[in-house]
């Protein structure tokens, strides 16, 4: 489908989609599921999903005409290709997100391994450059998820690591009725397995919450109504409900919007840092329904596929700023090889 938009602005035009390509995802290496019949042999480009709009001339254009852009085309595209920014690091990236004006959201409670510092912008994944993410919805576990997300492309991959998108809306067709209704009934119990430190692969109790003090841990977990538990060894584990949709603050659609896959004890079964034949729920966290009953693997592995099925391609060159409404657009990342850097930026 292409999207047109209609710019207003001397900063910005909107340029074609490059050369096409496609990326295999069936029987990936350390891509949960991807045996499944469900899963597609490969995904195309993003082509003209995402919009592409080039900076005119050489300076920064200033932050309200990047606003004004972003917020014009997330409604009509859910994402927006920035490129031809004179951005070439993790400074001047953070320097164009404040000057947006986009209250920041933090990153309490997450658990993708990430390096984190007093800046607005984190390392997009410090995950295992072997594993592929499957498309998500940043942070929908959570009750405090960010609007709007923004992704930089300091250093591209040698090979490989293009930033799979998805539009949850064209997923949920693919999901069906009595599956939806048995989702929109039970919810979703999300389990975490949290021990003190972070290790390789794995994010610790202390980086999670911002403090190394159980009293905080535990104000902060009653606060928001978790069950929890500790282990002898100071290992945390904790569990919540959570509704399966959502419905977006200004359209008022019902949106599929959590991540019952990708915290599902399958991704580490299958990650290479992990031994496979852990119980559920001694992985850093799993998933099941409402009511504490496990989902079905087979279910978990359709579902992994119909996301897939869905999912374009969209492949960042150095410079490049990728911002998409979290709450339409799922992102992931490819497994890569050589030396990449991405940064994102969280936003209300």
């Amino acid at each position: 489908m292409h999207t047109t938009l209609l710019l207003d602005t001397p900063y910005f035009r909107q340029i074609p989609p490059g050369e096409t390509f496609r990326v295999p995802v069936r029987n990936r290496e350390f891509l949960a599921g991807s045996g499944h019949d469900s899963f597609p042999e490969s995904v195309p480009d993003a082509g003209e999903m995402i919009p592409i709009v080039e900076a005119i001339e050489a300076g920064v254009p200033p932050g309200p005409a990047v606003r004004k852009l972003i917020d014009q085309a997330l409604p009509v595209a859910g994402g927006v290709l920035l490129r031809g920014l004179p951005l070439t690091d993790k400074a001047g990236f953070e320097r164009l997100v404040r000057s947006l004006g986009y209250d920041q959201a933090g990153y309490e409670g997450g658990i993708a391994v990430r390096q984190r510092d007093a800046g607005v912008a984190l390392s997009a994944s410090d995950e295992d450059q072997r594993v592929t993410l499957s498309p998500h919805n940043e942070m929908s576990y959570l009750p405090h998820y960010p609007r709007r997300i923004f992704f930089f492309c300091e250093t591209a991959a040698e090979e490989g690591g293009e930033v799979p998108v998805n539009d949850i809306r064209n997923t949920l067709r693919l999901i069906p009725a009595d599956l939806q209704d048995r989702f929109r009934e039970r919810g979703i119990r999300y389990h975490r397995t949290l021990r003190r430190v972070s290790a390789d692969g794995e994010i610790g109790w202390a980086d999670t919450f911002g403090t190394d003090r159980r009293s905080g841990v535990e104000q902060h977990l009653a606060d928001s109504g978790y069950d929890y538990a500790w282990d002898a060894d100071e290992t945390l584990r904790y569990s919540y409900r959570r509704a399966a949709f959502v419905d977006h603050p200004e359209t008022g659609e019902e949106l599929w919007f959590n991540q019952v896959t990708e915290l599902h004890c399958s991704y580490w079964r299958s990650h290479p840092g992990f031994r496979g034949d852990l119980p559920d729920e001694d992985y850093p966290a799993t998933t099941a329904y409402g009511d504490g009953i496990p989902i079905e693997p087979e279910l978990i592995s359709f579902l992994r596929g119909a996301l897939w099925r869905t999912s374009r391609a969209v492949r960042m060159r150095p410079g490049d700023v990728l911002a998409l409404d979290n709450q339409v657009v799922q992102h992931g990342r490819l497994a890569y090889r050589g030396r990449r850097k991405h940064f994102v930026s969280l936003g209300r």
